[in-house]
């Protein structure tokens, strides 16, 4: 089972995000998840990205490239 944690966000940043909502997410909860989620897997990738270019360089400095 998921642990959660309490976190402290500006009112005006809950009032606005919430008026933005109109359907697109039950609540505000569900919408940070879905941010968040969105974050960590392009970091991945990012990440992912920048491993390969770093063995294709290294690749080419050896000459097979």
């Amino acid at each position: 089972m998921a642990q959660y944690r309490t976190i402290q966000l500006p009112e005006y940043l809950c009032v606005r995000a919430d008026a933005w909502l109109n359907g697109r997410f039950e609540n505000l909860a569900e919408l940070l998840n879905f941010l968040l989620e969105e974050i960590m897997s392009e970091d991945g990738a990012k990440l992912d990205q920048a491993e390969e270019d770093l063995v294709a360089q290294r690749l080419r400095d050896l000459g097979y490239l």
